[in-house]
């Protein structure tokens, strides 16, 4: 069974076609990528998915029916821009976006403690976001994205600001969350 279809989706901008009747079907389980030049509508598509930006015709699916606003709750997506404030202490932001997905204070704290010994990175928690490089504010943003154990995950351009042996690190986990499931 598919965990994800998009059927004849088409979007518009101000005269420019974004995407022109476009139907993709994912598997549970399986690990995909949308390839294709700047502009191509892949990013446009992925809001789309996860119901950002609405499509002009067409429809998405998220287990077998039209997708609705409570499945976004099952769906962890990283977007390209990257939405971490700044200002913020890196562990006071991840559990304010973990409480958005649904998780209490303390199952936040518990899972992101576990993910930051995972990622090597413990002793961030106190740091401001501003005091990180582009990396390592990655590394937090996917550990903010896996949090509440989604269904689906949707990354766009994962592995932009990561060294090899860091982008080898995600890759990794992202693997390893599609044996567990997701």
């Amino acid at each position: 069974m598919e965990i994800l279809t998009a059927e004849h989706v088409s979007k518009q901008y101000a005269g420019h076609k974004a995407l022109d009747d476009v139907s993709i079907a994912i598997p549970r389980g399986s690990v995909y990528g949308l390839l294709g030049p700047n502009g191509a509508g892949k990013t446009t598509l992925i809001r789309i998915i996860n119901r950002i930006t609405a499509p002009d015709s067409g429809r998405v699916c998220f287990n077998g029916h039209e997708i609705a606003p409570d499945d976004i709750y099952r769906i962890g997506y990283l977007p390209e821009e990257r939405g971490l404030y700044k200002k913020m202490k890196v562990g006071e932001q991840a559990i304010f976006f973990a409480r958005l997905k649904g998780l209490s204070r303390r199952e936040a704290v518990a899972r992101l403690k576990s993910w930051f010994r995972k990622f090597g990175i413990e002793n961030w928690w106190d740091k401001k976001v501003e005091e990180l490089s582009k990396g390592m504010a990655q590394k937090v943003q996917f550990i903010v994205t896996v949090l509440h154990e989604p269904e689906l995950l949707i990354f766009d351009e994962p592995f932009s600001g990561f060294d090899p042996i860091n982008a080898n690190l995600l890759k990794e986990e992202i693997l390893a969350l599609r044996d567990k499931g997701s």
